[in-house]
């Protein structure tokens, strides 16, 4: 593919090339016309000499080849140059005819009057008509050797021929000399055609050249600007006139004047535009590459100046406008939340450094309100993310019409956001915003025709009294927002000491919670359940126990919801219902083991197989053990049917605990498949002294006995209490009544007997 192209580029070359030299042939028109004079005067005076008839037929021969060469030289001149080059080879053909035609008659007169009619005179005009036909051939058609060849032969060679025949001798050497001179002009012909059209093609290439370069510069997608070192601009493409929208100038034009239109165009004042102009002509200045970006109206545009030889300049100009708005969009990206269009995490922790630093500086103080939203996560999973990321939106703009500027509101992730009251000798009313906030958050929001009520909650902290670093600040309202949430949310809390306190004693717990787990420090106890009709014990409720090697026993209330909240539980869990499995084998055929499911475990997909391996593993019977579940926990899990159900399945028995403490009690007892119910401590207590919770024991007594669960009462201390529970046919009692949580070992004598248990019949 290539040498066909360069193939055709050759052959393109050549045929302009032949245009161009036949075009030469028609550009000497005064020793065109003195040539056709010339060709006439001596046959027209041996005409006149001699009387001799011939020589007028010469006459009119050559009166009309010089007509149809005066023909064709007017109608080249008058035929448009396109046409002219694109029919070179018929223009050639019939300048050939005329000029060929036209020396040759002029040569044959020559000859005739050379051989008849010899004189001095007409000799001397006929040697010197050849002669100076033939000088000026070479010159005016040497475009076209072959017709300078064929017009010498034409008009040199009959005079040779008859003076090789003429009878004397003498002018044989006249011959020679004309045939020599033919060679002569054939040579020079070529020397001065190898010239031309080296020139032609020279020229030609130039042009190419310069097309090509004009081409190049001018498709350049970058604006080019090159000068001298006097600061004057001697080139310019095209793109920098598209660029600027000004009239294309012509080189060449001071730097001066062309920063000034470019200015003027783009709108700039006469201020900026000076300071353009300065900036341009410093940078073209400065010896080494470099670079500067200026805006132009509203673009922007890179500048790359440099120096090239003999201290002249080169600029090239690239609209960079593109490359800035993405930038800018990225940096946006970067410091701003896509939801809200508010500063995201990053943005934020960076004002806020800048604030603390101002704070120092100046002794002034900032707020920091922590804002988290409640049963957010209820939206998501119920209305999916397109509403949750909606609702966060609204969310994000009903805080910013909350704060006032100069303040800041941020988005920091999820659905936690952050108000940043700046630094001042005197903050706004804090309690008010958090009150004016938790309000609006607590307004209904309308999302896609869906009714949404959340909530907010709120932790507040400020500085320097809580903390002078952002981290620290942030990690303050953090945690007066979880304070916040625990205490029951919907409310805004302010940072303090104890909070910090907390937090570091649930770490310290954690921590020596998991070294316990590993050095066998938990143990289990047990409380049993009694039926106090015979002073028997039915079943043993299995709490875990945490025996500190220094700090003696640690209530339950203090580690487990910390291991709850960290997840441990799963693991404390599981190790306390293997635990309480091997020992209930040991125990009575009648006496069951009751172990509490955290809602954590609860969660897990494979609770019933883990469950069945316990079983399986410690020998015992499924039906000798109760897992006890709140509702809570029912509430809070996935699932909850089938993992009921699979647990049914195993024979193992379910147990309902701290019931009428929820909301949807009756609900459970209808829809789960219950065999025991345990009515919280809280009525044992207010039992005695209060009617309405008598008449809820009371109901829930009597629906336990048509529904056929078994129900035991916790938290019985008193025979008092003990009595009204059996006043209501609830006779499974748990409680301090009949002892504390205690070891196995401790137990276990009472399992067959026990003897001095409270019975019903000393309680009346």
């Amino acid at each position: 593919m290539i040498v066909r192209r360069k193939s055709g580029a050759r052959e393109s070359s050549d045929v302009q090339i032949h245009s161009d030299l036949v075009e030469t042939l028609f550009g000497t028109a005064g020793s065109f016309f003195a040539g056709l004079l010339g060709g006439l005067i001596a046959p027209a005076l041996a005409w006149l000499i001699l009387g001799d008839s011939i020589y007028l037929y010469f006459v009119g021969l050559i009166a009309v080849l010089g007509a149809f060469r005066l023909y064709v030289f007017f109608a080249h001149a008058h035929a448009p140059v396109s046409l002219r080059r694109r029919d070179s080879k018929e223009w050639e053909r019939l300048y050939a005819i005329g000029a060929v035609g036209f020396m040759t008659a002029v040569g044959a007169s020559v000859a005739v009057l050379f051989y008849y009619h010899y004189n001095d005179v007409l000799g001397i005009y006929s040697i010197v008509i050849m002669m100076s036909g033939l000088s000026g051939l070479a010159g005016r058609n040497a475009g076209r050797p072959w017709i300078v060849l064929a017009q010498s032969l034409g008009l040199a060679l009959p005079l040779a021929i008859a003076a090789m025949m003429h009878e004397e001798r003498r002018y044989f050497g006249l011959a020679i000399i004309v045939v020599l001179l033919i060679v002569s002009i054939h040579s020079t012909t070529k020397f001065l055609h190898g010239n031309l059209e080296s020139a032609l093609r020279n020229g030609l290439d130039a042009s190419r050249q310069r097309q090509k370069f004009s081409l190049a510069l001018n498709s350049m997608t970058h604006g080019l600007c090159m000068g001298d070192a006097d600061l004057s601009v001697t080139v310019v493409n095209r793109r920098v006139f598209d660029f600027f929208g000004i009239v294309a100038a012509t080189t060449p034009i001071r730097l001066e004047a062309l920063a000034h239109s470019i200015g003027k165009s783009a709108g700039l004042s006469p201020r900026e535009t000076q300071i353009f102009i300065e900036r341009w002509k410093r940078h073209v200045a400065t010896p080494h590459a470099n670079v500067f970006t200026h805006k132009l109206g509203e673009r922007f545009f890179e500048f790359h100046c440099e120096r090239a030889e003999a201290d002249s300049f080169i600029t090239v100009i690239e609209d960079v406008t593109i490359q800035k708005r993405a930038l800018r969009e990225i940096e946006r990206m970067a410091h701003f939340d896509d939801l809200t269009n508010l500063p995201n995490r990053y943005q934020f922790q960076d004002t806020l450094q800048q604030e603390l630093v101002q704070l120092r500086e100046r002794g002034f103080q900032a707020a920091l309100l922590n804002v988290d939203l409640d049963r957010f996560k209820e939206v998501n999973d119920t209305l999916g993310h397109s509403i949750g990321d909606q609702l966060l939106s609204a969310v994000g703009a009903r805080l910013a019409a909350c704060v006032p500027d100069p303040h800041v509101v941020a988005r920091l992730g999820g659905d936690e956001f952050c108000v940043l009251l700046r630094a001042g000798r005197d903050l706004p009313d804090v309690d008010e915003l958090a009150a004016n906030i938790l309000s609006e958050m607590h307004r209904t929001f309308i999302i896609e025709n869906h009714v949404i009520n959340i909530g907010a909650s709120i932790g507040i902290a400020t500085a320097p009294k809580d903390s002078e670093t952002s981290e620290g600040l942030l990690k303050c309202a953090d945690l007066a927002l979880y304070r916040s949430k625990a205490d029951g949310r919907g409310r805004a809390l302010w940072y303090s000491k104890k909070m910090q306190d907390a937090l570091t004693r649930k770490r310290a717990i954690d921590t020596e919670l998991r070294h316990a787990f590993t050095t066998n420090e938990l143990v289990v106890y047990y409380q049993p359940v009694v039926d106090s009709r015979t002073a028997t014990i039915v079943s043993l409720e299995a709490l875990l126990r945490w025996r500190h090697p220094i700090r003696g026993m640690i209530s339950p209330s203090e580690f487990i919801p910390i291991a709850e909240e960290t997840g441990m539980i799963i693991e404390l869990g599981a190790w306390a219902l293997r635990q309480a499995c091997m020992e209930a084998k040991s125990w009575p055929a009648n006496v069951r083991v009751a172990v509490n499911i955290a809602p954590r475990q609860f969660q897990q997909k494979d609770l019933a197989a883990g469950i069945a391996k316990i079983l399986d593993e410690s020998g015992l019977e499924p039906d000798r053990l109760e897992l006890e579940i709140t509702e809570t926990t029912l509430m809070e899990s996935d699932g909850v049917d089938s993992k009921l159900r699979e647990i049914e399945a195993l024979g193992v028995r379910l147990s309902l605990d701290d019931f009428g403490t929820g909301y949807s009690s009756l609900g459970y007892l209808n829809r789960f498949p219950v065999k025991k119910v345990k009515i919280d401590r809280s009525f044992a207590r207010q039992a005695i002294e209060s009617p309405k919770t008598q008449a809820i024991i009371s109901a829930i007594s009597s629906l336990a006995q048509d529904l056929s669960i078994d129900l035991v009462a916790e938290g019985v201390e008193t025979d008092a209490q003990l009595a009204f529970m059996a006043s209501k046919h609830i006779y499974l009692i748990q409680g301090y009544l009949y002892t504390r949580p205690r070891p196995i070992e401790e137990l276990r004598p009472l399992l067959d007997n026990w003897r001095d248990a409270p019975r019903l019949v000393s309680a009346a």
